[in-house]
């Protein structure tokens, strides 16, 4: 199985940014001790897995071979958390 979460603009297109940074995936994030993911929209550009945001911007997580939880609903993404 494969993830990838990726960033678009509100009209559902990459905005140029300095880092060059739209998407991670399951080979390309990096890992918390835990062995979870945590995806940072925005906010401090040193944290890891960062990615910009724009306004009005939105996400889309795809699973590529999903397993049965997945295909059946049992499981969804964990919705966005506020951070401050």
């Amino acid at each position: 199985a494969f993830w990838s979460v990726t960033v678009y603009n509100q009209d559902g297109f990459f905005t140029p940014n300095k880092l060059n940074a739209y998407s991670f995936n399951s080979v390309t994030a990096k890992q918390n001790d835990d062995r979870t993911v945590t995806i940072h929209f925005g906010g401090d550009p040193q944290a890891s897995n960062y990615l910009p945001i724009t306004n009005g911007w939105n996400y889309i997580v795809r699973c590529y071979l999903p397993g049965w939880q997945i295909i059946e609903g049992n499981w969804t993404p964990p919705e966005p958390q506020l951070i401050e």
